[in-house]
């Protein structure tokens, strides 16, 4: 008996099947006549392959929930019940056609008609998630158009199918993590097997069929489903006006607000959407989001803010005091943004930089809270202007200028920029000589401390030290500085290259010795290079730095992080509390600080030194996203995969962002998900290619995929000469193919050879299985004794 015959059978007489209606994502669906009421209605079946390990009585209980909505936009549930284990439900049979259809027929819907149809939709979904309804699958199939209205059907099927699944016959109930839903629309936290998607999810897949309608296809499309949801988990969309000119802008900057990889930056309910479509259509067109017309009194601007305090009130338990000290000293706060290059030569970029960064370090100095850098470099990328950033920073006023050099000279442009109202409250131009660019940075934040009405109470008599006098040493360490803060084992070398050379100019010259110790020490994370004789060089630069300057933070720090490395971890804590002493405001001292606590199992003062170094660095991508090593350290996956999803908001590109997420997924059993992020890593090629290689391997090792993990072993060591590479994942993945004796061994070899990963991810999930071995036992207390 075929499944028509057999749903018959289950129907009876109630109900006389007609035809079969060409299959859904995840039901066969077919029109049947209720012959009570001689009306048509839509019988769905579950598809058996989906309907494997459901209950079917759980999953009716859940749907009883979505039985309850009744709203026009709604295509209501009228019953459901059981055929040979296969779940099916029951709802009115609607005439008309499916969005999916009508978008295949063209022509391409008017603008007009678009927001007709997305107002509906998001009626729809405002009503069902105001009663805590979300549905998981919206999609144009998904949305039915009849006599000039939408309609969406299947609402809660999908979270119904999700929490109605069990582990085995006779099991619990359990939220496996598998991620109902299609592609082309997916939420980048649904994409990534979160089971706990709300509301926000929804509004994704909303802005994606939006961005269908008025560009004419989804907002991301590739080959694969495995290449879209990767795309969805680390990409931008394009901007939809570069696609339809014929978008209005505020209905075109809503969509893209709909598509943010944060939940929080979304449009915060779909009630709020469904008021700024109704602004779109009225008279003037001057729909903008937050703006008069539109219903949230939230601007897109103080939405970004809040997104960012939402997310870090939960990531940062142990902030609350920074945060309170932030708001007590907002009147002498300011952000540095890295200065506009006017040369015409783009390789002068690293001048502007860095003097933003010698600034940030002046007016520290001067007794202001100083935003560092690196956050404010994250910010100009996103293409945020000065009071926007100044906002999302929550910093009073804003420095910015211009730097312009020609043979001995520069001219330098600077004006101070209020966050209340973008006013310039203060603004110079000097014109030196390149040799007196140390004094210039001294004038400057004596101006601006003044400006800003600070009393340099207990400041040095000079805020910028004239560390060289070699104008020419300057420029090739702030060039060094400029590649060095860009973190690949090319740019590293390069900037290893740029200080040696500023240090042959000028011996004395501390701060370049200094970078030469930052390079060398954190180059292992990046290149494949032997560990130990890469310290050996740091520690040198170091002290010749500490020989020329004993107050040097760069190189204490440096010091520090080789100390952690080598597993000195009661000395690494002296140097790193000798560089915090020197320059409390060194964010770098701070985070490295961190690592080595959590890595001796200081977790709680470990997060509040992360958290001190955030409030340091607020945007800077390296420091955020090791919030995620601590989650996950802890085993809070959710919170971890919060961080790197922020963090890939800012930059969708960060390569560590998707090492953090992919061992999360790993670690939470969604292998699936996980090898999509993988993909991503491995693209980027911005991590020590062994590492990457392990953490892959053990990834398909622990999903089943044995054959794939020896090949992926396989190809490393061929790329090492024929020898299986050292590290800490390597052995993981050996032990987890259930080689247990040749991971014990990798383990040694990794600690003897003092794998940096293993400082970073040597208490994750991943270690488990080696660190309940009777032989690792001594290798763990070597590692992490404090």
């Amino acid at each position: 008996m075929d499944l028509r015959d057999q749903l018959q059978s289950a129907l009876g007489s109630a109900y006389t099947i007609d035809r079969e209606l060409p299959a859904g994502g995840m039901s066969r669906v077919f029109v049947a006549t209720e012959n009570r009421l001689n009306r048509s209605v839509v019988v769905k079946v579950l598809q058996p392959e989906l309907a494997q390990g459901v209950s079917a009585a759980r999953f009716e209980r859940e749907i009883q929930v979505v039985a309850q909505l009744q709203q026009a936009n709604i295509v209501p549930l009228l019953a459901a019940g059981e055929m040979s284990g296969l779940p099916y439900f029951t709802m009115p049979f609607v005439a008309g056609e499916s969005l999916r259809a009508h978008l295949a027929k063209g022509p391409p819907p008017s603008v007009a008609e678009s927001v007709s149809v997305l107002r509906d939709v998001a009626r729809a979904l405002s009503y069902a998630h105001e009663r805590g309804v979300v549905h998981r699958d919206i999609k144009p199939e998904n949305v039915l158009l009849s006599h000039g209205t939408a309609v969406v059907s299947d609402f809660g099927i999908a979270k119904a199918l999700s929490a109605s699944r069990t582990q085995s016959e006779g099991a619990g109930v359990t939220q496996t993590g598998t991620s109902v839903g299609t592609p082309a629309y997916m939420s980048p936290e649904q994409a990534a097997g979160d089971p706990n998607v709300d509301a926000r999810s929804d509004i994704y897949s909303f802005g994606c069929v939006a961005y269908e309608l008025l560009a004419g296809r989804p907002p991301f499309v590739a080959p694969t489903p495995q290449r879209v949801i990767a795309a969805h988990i680390s990409e931008k969309p394009q901007n939809i006006a570069a696609l339809n000119p014929n978008v209005p802008p505020a209905l075109a900057a809503l969509v893209m607000r709909c598509l943010e990889k944060q939940p929080e930056s979304r449009p915060a309910t779909a009630g709020e959407i469904s008021g700024a479509l109704d602004a779109v259509t009225t008279p003037s067109g001057a729909m903008a989001a937050g703006q008069p017309g539109a219903k949230s009194r939230f601007t897109p601007r103080r939405r970004r803010l809040l997104a960012i305090a939402i997310v870090f009130l939960t990531v940062f338990v142990f902030g609350r005091r920074a945060m309170n000290h932030r708001a007590a000293s907002a009147d002498t706060s300011i952000a540095v943004l890295p200065f506009t290059n006017l040369s015409g030569d783009k390789s002068n970029d690293y001048f502007g930089e860095g003097l933003a960064e010698e600034m940030t370090a002046a007016l520290s100095k001067a007794g202001l809270r100083v935003i560092g850098r690196g956050s404010a470099r994250t910010l100009v990328a996103r293409g945020l202007d000065a009071q926007q950033i100044a906002k999302e920073l929550g910093v009073a006023s804003v420095l910015q200028g211009t730097v312009q050099r020609a043979d001995s000279q520069v001219r330098i442009t600077v004006s101070l920029t209020s966050s209340k109202d973008g006013a310039i409250l203060w603004s110079d131009k000097y014109d030196r000589k390149i040799k007196d660019v140390f004094a210039v940075q001294d004038e400057i934040a004596r101006s601006v401390a003044s400006e800003m009405q600070v009393t340099m109470t207990g400041a040095p008599r000079t805020l910028v030290r004239n560390e060289t006098s070699d104008p020419e040493a300057h420029a090739l360490y702030l060039q060094g500085l400029y590649l060095w803060n860009r973190r690949t084992a090319t740019t590293l070398r390069a900037a290893i290259k740029l200080f040696e050379q500023a240090v042959a100019r000028d011996p004395t010259y501390a701060r370049a010795q200094g970078g030469i110790a930052l390079a060398y020490v954190v180059l292992s994370v990046y290149d494949q290079v032997p560990a130990d004789s890469i310290f050996a060089l740091s520690r040198a630069a170091a002290g010749r730095a500490l020989a020329v300057d004993s107050t040097l933070p760069e190189a204490y720090t440096a010091l520090g992080y080789a100390d952690a490395c080598e597993w000195k971890n009661g000395l690494a804590e002296q140097e790193f509390q000798r560089a915090i002493a020197a320059d409390p405001t060194y964010a770098t001292g701070h985070f490295w600080h961190s690592l080595l606590l959590q890595h001796v199992g200081r977790f709680d003062e470990a997060m509040k030194e992360l958290t001190l170094a955030r409030s340091l660095e607020p945007a800077s991508l390296i420091i955020n996203v090791n919030a995620a090593l601590q989650f996950a350290v802890v085993r809070q996956y959710r919170q971890s995969d919060s961080v790197t999803m922020h963090v890939l908001g800012l930059d969708p590109a960060f390569a560590l962002a998707f090492y953090w997420l992919a061992n999360s997924l790993v670690a939470q059993k969604m292998y699936d998900s996980s090898y999509v992020v993988y993909a991503k890593l491995q693209q980027s090629a911005a991590l020590r290619p062994s590492e990457i290689a392990g953490v892959i391997a053990y990834a398909y090792a622990s999903g089943g995929r044995t054959k794939d993990a020896r090949a992926i072993l396989a190809r490393a060591a061929a790329a090492n000469g024929g020898t299986m590479p050292v590290g800490g994942s390597i052995a993981a993945a050996l032990y987890a193919l259930g080689d247990k004796p040749a991971g014990v061994a990798m383990l040694r070899r990794a600690v003897d050879e003092h794998d940096v990963f293993l400082l970073l991810m040597g208490r994750a999930a991943k270690m488990d299985g080696l660190r309940a071995e009777p032989a690792t036992r001594e290798l763990f207390a070597r590692m992490e004794t404090p």
